[in-house]
This record gives C-alpha cells, sequence and structure tokens, in this order.
C-alpha cells in the first residue's frame, strides 16, 4: 500500500544552533538514496527564540554534491523565509521539486546578529 508513510524519508538537513553574522551550508540530502530517486522534497525550518538579525534561507543543489549553484525559483514551492525576531517559535516550509540534479542542501545566511 503506497501511503505517505512510504513515500517519505526525513532527514535533517541543518542543525540547530545559535547563529551569528556568516554563512551556514547544511548537510548534504541524496535524493537519490536506497536508489528512490526521489521527485521532489519538502523542508521545515523551525526556529525557537530569535535575538536579533535576519536569517535568510536559501536552497542549493548540485548534480555531484561538491559543485553548488542556487536553485532556479521554477524549482521552488512556495517562498524562502527570511527570518527575523518577529517569527520566534515558528514553523516554515518550503519545497524543491528535483530536476537533473541528485543533491539538494540549506543554506542560512545570518546577517545583523549580536
Amino acid at each position: 500500500m503506497r501511503t505517505l508513510y512510504s513515500q517519505t524519508l526525513v532527514r535533517q538537513a541543518l542543525t540547530s544552533a545559535a547563529r551569528t553574522n556568516g554563512t551556514a551550508n547544511g548537510t548534504t540530502v541524496d535524493l537519490g538514496v536506497f536508489a528512490n530517486d526521489f521527485r521532489t522534497a519538502m523542508f521545515i525550518v523551525s526556529t525557537a527564540t530569535i535575538k536579533d538579525g535576519t536569517h535568510a534561507i536559501t536552497l542549493e543543489d548540485s548534480p555531484d554534491g561538491s559543485a553548488w549553484t542556487a536553485v532556479a525559483p521554477s524549482q521552488l514551492q512556495g517562498a524562502l523565509p527570511s527570518i527575523v525576531a518577529v517569527d520566534d517559535n515558528t514553523f516554515f516550509q518550503f519545497g524543491y521539486i528535483v530536476g537533473t540534479n541528485q543533491y539538494v542542501r540549506i543554506v542560512a545566511t545570518t546577517s545583523g546578529s549580536t
């Protein structure tokens, strides 16, 4: 029987951490793991307390897991979040429509944080 449970695989794409100014590259997510060849991916970003600054979330993909480029807007479902102090304890979700690249990762860029 095909259900959502049997057709999904959960992976942590970016570890939870207190972020200061700079860029944090997430963990490489292999969309071909176990020979599944996933056609879409959904990302959930969960925040805790946001003290200050802006935390822009972007998405990159790669054919080989080493050469990364920004995901084209046509491959995104929903909006990539730009997280600020009023976004305490919030969930954001967005999707990736797989093209020819097998790997994808989240990138968090923080600015104005103390």
